[in-house]
């Protein structure tokens, strides 16, 4: 069997980031100039205001590549969490996924994130009508983490502390 066989199917994506210009600051002024942007992923998807954190330089109401990182690796929990639960035949009645993570700034600046940690509340019912225990809630948000592109993809620690007060960690998010 060929390694392509045993992967499975692939998927491209696509994005392009456009600087948005200099405005009135050259990059010579390397704390002062602009570092906005628009995002795209293709002409079906509204476009999204970038730029750098603001301990970066750059704009506090715009998405940075932190909080992109971030809000992509929440989706996509909730996402598989979402999935899981209509394939065990539960509703879903409210589910939302906060998540914090710690860059650490090494030699020359280079940065990396080593550790993230996603918040995942959620309200389900089973067939019955009747809300999920803990124990179950779980079990699922185990699942989902462990089904997650992004975490599946990421070389940091994660954890995942979901509304039922338990954790389950990982020492890496591929293992």
């Amino acid at each position: 069997m060929s390694e392509s066989a045993r992967r499975g199917p692939s998927h491209v994506f696509t994005a392009r980031v456009d600087w948005d210009g200099p405005g009135a600051r050259p990059t010579t002024e390397v704390r002062r100039f602009s570092r906005a942007a628009t995002a795209s992923a293709g002409p079906e998807v509204p476009a999204l205001r970038v730029s750098a954190a603001r301990t970066f330089f750059g704009d506090r109401d715009a998405f940075n590549p932190e909080t992109l990182l971030l809000s992509a690796l929440a989706q996509c929990h909730l996402l598989a969490f979402l999935r899981l639960a209509g394939l065990a035949g539960y509703e879903v009645t409210d589910a939302s996924v906060e998540v914090e993570g710690i860059l650490e700034l090494g030699p020359g600046d280079a940065g990396r994130f080593v550790s993230a940690s996603l918040s995942p509340s959620s309200r389900v019912l089973d067939a019955a009508g009747v809300p999920l225990g803990a124990e179950a809630l779980h079990a699922l948000h185990d699942r989902a983490h462990e089904q997650c592109f992004i975490a599946n993809s990421l070389n940091f620690a994660l954890s995942v502390k979901p509304d039922t007060g338990a954790t389950a960690s990982s020492p890496t998010a591929g293992e």
